[in-house]
């Protein structure tokens, strides 16, 4: 007896031991009963959420030699919001090529089309449909020809290269329009930008650009995600995988520690950004004609305005040595040099601003609006390759010879 109650007894080691097992079988009823509250709480968001309009995502397709450029799952309705508090929702509808749109693309028709490329502003999915500038066109045609839009969020002047040969050898259009906005120059190099699923340039052993496809297997863990509400939420419209997104530009707001953006993109105009930008402009210009099927002056490039800042002649001037404002100039030049016709969005929009004092992006989105859209639709209206593509006459009626 006298040794089990001594201090170094067997009595003292087995309480010890006691004492060691209830510690940690109450640490793990605390981990257990954190994890049950927690997805407690899931499955109420969960629930809550799929009374919300959160983003479900647009689905793209794999990108392979099969499907050689980038499109979404066809025939498919979905719902498009933005941002934690839902600030922008519509309602979008993707046609039986791919692309958002209300009405399918027909190959086999024989009247006059203009296609229109480029990326999430073509595409334009914050905006309902008959409200884009797509819709406008191909309303203002009617039956005397037609408007197919060919835009993904992403994509840039590389990009839009390879949707102008899609297009060429799918539609063979009559004449074509290409939206370009402020993150196209740099973003079409693979040096600085590359994301699965798109086309961009890159060095080849000669020195020159050569366009390459980076293929694109669909995530095997998309269609997981995208059938929880919850998951959507935080993916999509949180943005959790890339949070800095939360602080870049955004019109009106100030700008984040000493990163400027101006046109969507970062304002810095370093010598070599430029010169980077330079190459990629002069290889898209070369091979657009051959790769669109169309001669330059069947092509009108539509050159994005520098919003906000436009809407104020002092902070437009404040920005005339940024990046953007240097490539649109660039652009512009070497576009006019080529043959193209080039539609510059800034006095279009300077114009009618002094009219109807509307802007042209939303709060919190740069992209256009419907006011915007409408200001693109009319400013292609008036363009030589609208006329040339419809045979609109002097007195502007579509069929005009």
């Amino acid at each position: 007896m006298m040794h089990r109650d001594s201090p170094g007894g067997g009595r003292a080691s087995f309480t010890g031991t006691s004492d060691v097992r209830s510690g940690l079988r109450r640490r793990l009823l605390a981990v257990a009963s954190v994890l049950l509250s927690l997805l407690a709480l899931a499955l109420l968001l969960e629930v809550v959420l799929r009374w919300l309009p959160v983003n479900e995502g647009l689905r793209g397709l794999s990108v392979d030699e099969q499907n050689p450029v980038y499109r979404l799952a066809a025939h498919r309705e979905a719902v498009y919001s933005r941002g934690w508090n839902f600030s922008i929702v519509n309602r979008i509808r993707t046609n039986n090529y791919g692309f958002v749109n209300d009405h399918d693309y027909d190959p086999s028709a024989k009247t006059p089309l203009l296609a229109v490329i480029g990326d999430s502003f073509v595409e334009a999915v914050m905006v309902p449909f008959p409200q884009t500038g797509v819709a406008r066109l191909g309303h203002a045609v009617g039956s005397a020809g037609r408007v197919y839009g060919f835009g993904t969020s992403g994509s840039s002047l590389s990009q839009y290269l390879a949707y102008a040969r899609y297009v060429r050898d799918t539609f063979h259009p009559t004449g074509l329009a290409v939206v370009i906005v402020g993150n196209d120059f740099d973003e079409s190099l693979r040096k600085y930008k590359r994301e699965p699923g798109l086309h961009y340039f890159a060095d080849s052993p000669d020195g020159n650009l050569e366009l390459i496809r980076m293929d694109r297997p669909v995530p095997w863990w998309r269609d997981i995600l995208a059938g929880s509400a919850l998951g959507m939420y935080l993916y999509v419209n949180l943005e959790v995988r890339e949070v800095w997104k939360r602080f870049a530009y955004r019109p009106g707001a100030p700008t984040v520690g000493t990163q400027r953006f101006v046109g969507n993109t970062a304002a810095d105009a370093s010598p070599a950004r430029v010169d980077d930008s330079d190459r990629a402009i002069d290889a898209f210009l070369q091979r657009l004609p051959e790769m669109s099927g169309l001669a330059p002056s069947r092509i009108a490039l539509v050159i994005d305005g520098i919003r906000p800042e436009l809407y104020d002649i002092s902070r437009l001037k404040s920005v005339a040595d940024t990046y953007f404002a240097v490539m649109r100039t660039h652009v512009m030049d070497r576009a006019r040099q080529r043959g193209f016709e080039v539609i510059d969005m800034q006095p279009a929009f300077l114009a009618d601003y002094g009219q109807r004092h509307l802007r042209f992006e939303f709060p919190d989105d740069n992209h256009w609006n419907a006011a915007g859209h409408e200001v693109f639709a009319q400013a292609v209206q008036q363009s030589g390759v609208y006329r040339k593509t419809f045979g609109v006459g002097p007195a502007g009626g579509v069929g005009a010879q």
